[in-house]
């Protein structure tokens, strides 16, 4: 919060108390609120700065970021998104969920998405102050989204160590059979007889 007093000048009064005439000087005070502790970005530089270097989905973000109105909501549905980015529906429909399970991104009651204006917004501090009641009006969307996301990611592990567990199996049964033909032993399997 910033104060800035302005001298106006001097006026006589009547003192209520004693009856005197009193010069007075005129003072005004605003207070200003102001952020604190922020980086200045300029968006559209930034943006085409780190745009070659990302991978499909930091794009998608960046494309919001810079199609997103003066009251930060995004007027665009998926297959727009998809069609001016050239970026995947599949992979629009993921960000989407995983930005609105960070709450990134949250869905109104109109159906339109609205970026979080307490991460990124342009505009005055009142106007930032009303995009942010807004925002929170809108219900953070886990309906189920959290449980999606954590059960994607683990079917990813899942898949991920099945294919670990076969490459495993394979060095085994390969050093098993190493093993058998140095010393004539039969080769034994971890796998027991059903």
């Amino acid at each position: 919060m910033k104060k800035q007093n302005r001298l106006l000048g001097t006026e006589s009064f009547y003192s209520s108390r004693t009856g005197e005439l009193v010069e007075m000087q005129l003072v005004e005070t605003n207070v200003y609120e102001k952020d604190s502790n922020f980086h200045k970005v300029f968006l559209k530089d930034f943006i085409q700065a780190l745009n070659s270097v990302a991978d499909s989905k930091t794009r998608l973000c960046y494309w919001l970021l810079s199609h997103m109105t003066r009251d930060n909501r995004i007027l665009y549905t998926y297959r727009e998104i998809s069609r001016q980015t050239g970026i995947s529906y599949a992979t629009v429909a993921d960000t989407m969920k995983k930005l609105l399970g960070m709450d990134f991104i949250r869905r109104n009651s109109s159906g339109q998405y609205m970026v979080n204006p307490t991460i990124i917004f342009k505009g005055t501090y009142q106007r930032r102050c009303m995009a942010v009641a807004e925002f929170h009006k809108a219900a953070p969307d886990e309906s189920d989204l959290r449980d999606e996301l954590r059960l994607q990611d683990i079917r990813q592990n899942i898949s991920r160590l099945q294919k670990q567990e076969k490459r495993i199996q394979k060095n085994l049964a390969r050093a098993n059979a190493n093993q058998a033909a140095q010393t004539d032993e039969p080769v034994k399997t971890s796998e027991e007889p059903k």
